[in-house]
């Protein structure tokens, strides 16, 4: 890299970073009332890297992009000891250099429309394509925020037992639907995450759109009209700056008719929670020795170790602690050989 493009790299990564971030986000209600040991370990965590100079956001009103795109997906259905849930939240407009790359990836390992995911990494040419493909994901200006919640945690909304029951009967009286105690503790968990990265990353007029998977939370399209109703027009405003007000908000699951590129963002959040959630189960059950991953996974957890020009990722925990308290951290990632980077200066105000 001469010194022209080393200037115009690190004038580019700077109008990508988030400046003057404010955290904490959260305002203690005037009514009283606690949020959500999940959310409040989110704040903390970001607050507390943001402090010491180690947090890194994204800017989503650079180069004026006016909509924001939302895409989770979540792992720990099965016999796993983590229930995770993954998010990313990445500028609408801004999309453009990492769709170009992917699709040139794509075109070189004979992928297709073929979806990219945690389950389907013992696929050869997926195998072979995931370097090129994360890669790619670092062109994306956004962020993917990832919380392996330990399955021993019923509720993130209160200590009682019964915390689920009372979620889902306060949801049907709402005429938000009938779910599962089950579904409901984890409908709520993905609906605060989602507001609160939206709050803290959005800005005045912008349009928000969110894409969610297939799952249990919104099965139908009901349950999906449901399930908007209650993240944009229930609990975002808990967290929502009074001043700010958006264009549109709406939201999807998968198409019908496959979107290559909307379900090429919805696999970064499917890819980290796969393997972040079947590794720390592994870690928790196993000697490190014996612990075995899928070969891809280990070019993702690479991945996770360094902040790309565009997209910034974050994994964090929340397990039970001593004396009934919930304990919370972030997780890092050190590679036994740490890869050739080039490092970029990002400054405390605009450049």
């Amino acid at each position: 890299m001469d010194d022209e493009q080393k200037r115009r790299t690190i004038w580019f990564a700077n109008k990508l970073v988030k400046k003057n971030v404010r955290l904490p986000l959260l305002r203690r209600p005037a009514s009283g009332e606690q949020f959500s040991s999940l959310i409040e370990s989110v704040d903390h965590l970001l607050t507390e890297g943001s402090r010491k100079h180690e947090l890194l956001l994204p800017d989503l009103t650079a180069f004026n992009n006016n909509s924001i795109g939302v895409f989770s997906d979540y792992s720990g259905e099965g016999a796993g000891r983590y229930n995770v849930y993954s998010i990313l939240i990445c500028g609408m407009n801004m999309a453009s250099a990492f769709h170009d790359r992917v699709a040139k990836v794509r075109a070189e390992h004979a992928l297709g429309s073929k979806e990219v995911s945690f389950k389907d990494l013992n696929m050869g040419q997926l195998r072979r394509a995931m370097p090129e493909y994360l890669e790619a994901a670092d062109q994306l200006p956004g962020l993917l925020y990832t919380v392996a919640v330990d399955k021993r945690i019923r509720s993130v909304f209160g200590s009682e037992p019964d915390t689920p029951k009372k979620i889902a009967k306060l949801l049907e009286e709402a005429g938000l639907g009938s779910r599962s105690p089950k579904t409901a503790e984890k409908l709520m968990r993905i609906v605060h995450l989602v507001a609160y990265f939206v709050a803290l990353l959005s800005a005045d007029k912008q349009r928000v759109f969110w894409m969610t998977d297939h799952d249990e939370i919104s099965p139908t399209l009901e349950q999906h009209r449901q399930l908007m109703e209650l993240c944009f027009g229930r609990v975002l405003p808990f967290y929502l700056q009074p001043e700010t007000k958006f264009e549109i908000m709406g939201g999807a699951i998968p198409f019908g008719e496959r979107s290559v590129e909307m379900n090429d963002r919805l696999s970064l959040p499917d890819l980290v929670a796969g393997v972040l959630g079947d590794y720390l189960t592994k870690r928790d059950t196993q000697r490190p020795d014996d612990i075995l991953i899928k070969e891809a996974a280990g070019d993702i957890f690479l991945w996770l170790t360094k902040p790309g020009i565009g997209l910034k990722k974050i994994c964090t925990f929340l397990r039970p602690g001593s004396n009934g308290l919930i304990e919370r951290g972030t997780i890092s990632f050190s590679p036994t050989t740490p890869p050739e980077l080039t490092f970029i200066p990002i400054f405390d105000q605009p450049a």
